[in-house]
């Protein structure tokens, strides 16, 4: 019969999965950014105010997921080194890239509006 291996107990490996998460949630964050600052630059010619404030809702909300992520990052990274244990975390830095991305969509469908029309 096989043993179980000593940190059969603590089933967090301090390697570095949980920056490399960081990293990747990070990236994504910035670049619905980026995309919504471009959607801004291209949509507000043609609808004025209005893309401007979906643009602005969008970088706020991306803010606020990066903010989120890293925050999650740190509760989630002592709880494991202290512990060795993971409780169930809120998601609210998820849903916030979620209408981060609405917003982003908004902006091109308010983009394609402003194209037809002037066309």
């Amino acid at each position: 019969m096989t043993e179980a291996p000593e940190d059969a107990e603590h089933p967090y490996d301090p390697g570095l999965q949980p920056e490399r998460t960081l990293l990747a949630w990070q990236r994504t964050v910035l670049a619905l950014a980026v995309a919504v600052a471009a959607g801004v630059r291209f949509a507000a010619p043609l609808v004025g105010v209005v893309a401007v404030f979906f643009g602005a809702a969008g970088l706020a909300l991306a803010l606020a997921a990066y903010i989120g992520v890293r925050y999650r990052y740190r509760r989630v990274h002592a709880e494991l080194r202290d512990s060795a244990t993971l409780a169930s975390r809120g998601a609210w830095p998820f849903a916030a890239l979620a209408a981060a991305t609405c917003a982003l969509g908004l902006l091109a469908v308010l983009c394609v509006v402003g194209w037809v029309v002037t066309a």
